[in-house]
């Protein structure tokens, strides 16, 4: 079957899932509380004519709220706003088919394949992600890591910043950028690259400041306060050892989530910055060790060979792991930043990598939204206990596992 086709079924499919299957009895209903709070901040911006961090406080970052302003100038009704927040989610998904279709070619990958996961991986994450937006900075970040492989420097620095400005995290792939440019003696690229990345954020980060200093930088702080949230990896194995009576602790619901209070959960919940900074500095050593020693003349080529792009992909969603895995909070939305990386990775056992977030997602799905009340009642059911307890665990063992995968990739790579 021609490429153009299998997209076109594709797009079909993901639309069929977003629009019947997600809303059929196959998913059980999920509490749209985040959609309610992006509809009450655009009502707020549209409606009353207020302005974001200076009006009223924000959580969210500058670029965030365009996402929540479109579906409000379209629809006043909430319910409305609600199916048409998930049809533009569903556009970013289909801009994500379009994208991985790119790559395939690019990498000489099976198009039917690549897209087979990446439908699979959409139904093991379920509905959450046409009512959260977290969709949207994970394709931003698929299209920087393209653009930077096609020799579109400057492109690429652009969209980190634009994806930093609507979810932190996108920062975090900048010293794989660098680093790669450091190795192929990209000098100017890099010099470039990074004063795209800096100008960008700053044209997008001084209207707010000029707004209000105080409430944008609020919309930081605020995230700094946060305690240890009940989903966390450091919390997973704290409910455990409440549940075999090794310690005990308190839920309580603070800062739009529910957390783990005890003595040892506020130590964990000050440390893991340093934890974060010591796991992702850990990501970006072993990536510049895999790429082996400065290169003797400058890359002047266009584009990147396959076993580098692979590498580039593979250790960009280690980051993405290891900043989600020493984080004080991991919601379940969060996996959505995996979901468009998975299906590149590369590697001679990349099979396992795809089985195991499909098993990621669905454990995810198991405790949010199916049995989150087993978590956040004041007596924890143990079954749900060890599900989030394992879901962590596998999220541990992949982030280890494609390193080792990554060190397999072949000369040709494995349609």
């Amino acid at each position: 079957m021609r490429p153009k086709w299998q997209f076109i079924i594709f797009c079909l499919i993901h639309l069929l899932i977003f629009t019947i299957i997600f809303n059929s009895n196959l998913y059980v209903s999920e509490h749209h509380g985040d959609v309610a709070l992006y509809y009450n901040y655009s009502t707020r911006m549209v409606a009353l004519g207020q302005l974001p961090y200076l009006d009223f406080a924000v959580e969210y970052p500058p670029l965030a709220l365009v996402s929540f302003i479109i579906p409000r100038l379209i629809t006043a009704n909430p319910a409305t706003y609600a199916n048409v927040f998930a049809i533009e989610m569903l556009l970013f998904d289909l801009l994500g088919i379009f994208l991985i279709s790119m790559w395939a070619r690019r990498l000489n990958l099976s198009l039917w394949k690549t897209l087979t996961i990446y439908t699979l991986a959409l139904l093991a994450i379920g509905p959450i992600i046409a009512h959260r937006y977290d969709i949207i900075p994970a394709i931003i970040v698929l299209l920087a890591l393209y653009t930077f492989c096609q020799g579109k420097h400057k492109t690429s620095w652009a969209l980190l910043a634009v994806g930093m400005m609507t979810k932190i995290y996108p920062a975090i792939l900048a010293p794989i950028f660098l680093l790669y440019h450091w190795r192929h003696r990209q000098n100017r690229q890099a010099i470039v690259g990074v004063a795209t990345f800096a100008i960008t954020t700053v044209a997008i980060v001084v209207p707010c400041l000029l707004l209000s200093p105080d409430g944008f930088w609020n919309s930081l702080s605020y995230h700094a306060q946060r305690g240890l949230q009940c989903e966390s990896t450091y919390s997973s194995f704290l409910l455990l050892g409440q549940t075999l009576g090794l310690t005990s602790l308190e839920i309580e619901f603070s800062f739009g989530s529910y957390n783990v209070i005890s003595p040892l959960a506020n130590i964990l919940a000050k440390i893991s910055p340093l934890l974060i900074l010591f796991s992702v500095g850990a990501v970006y050593w072993f990536f510049h060790k895999s790429q082996g020693g400065r290169a003797v003349v400058q890359q002047t080529l266009p584009s990147i060979n396959q076993p580098d792009i692979s590498r580039i992909v593979n250790y960009s969603l280690i980051a993405i792991l290891a900043f989600m895995l020493t984080n004080k909070v991991l919601s379940p939305q969060f996996i959505i930043w995996l979901y468009p990386l998975i299906p590149l990775v590369a590697g001679r056992w990349r099979r396992i990598s795809w089985l195991m977030f499909i098993l990621i997602g669905l454990m995810t799905y198991f405790v949010y939204p199916v049995a989150y009340g087993g978590i956040i009642e004041g007596d924890p059911i143990p079954l749900v206990i060890v599900i989030l307890f394992l879901r962590n665990v596998s999220l541990i063992i992949l982030a280890f596992l494609l390193p080792y995968i990554g060190n397999r990739l072949q000369p040709k790579l494995a349609r």
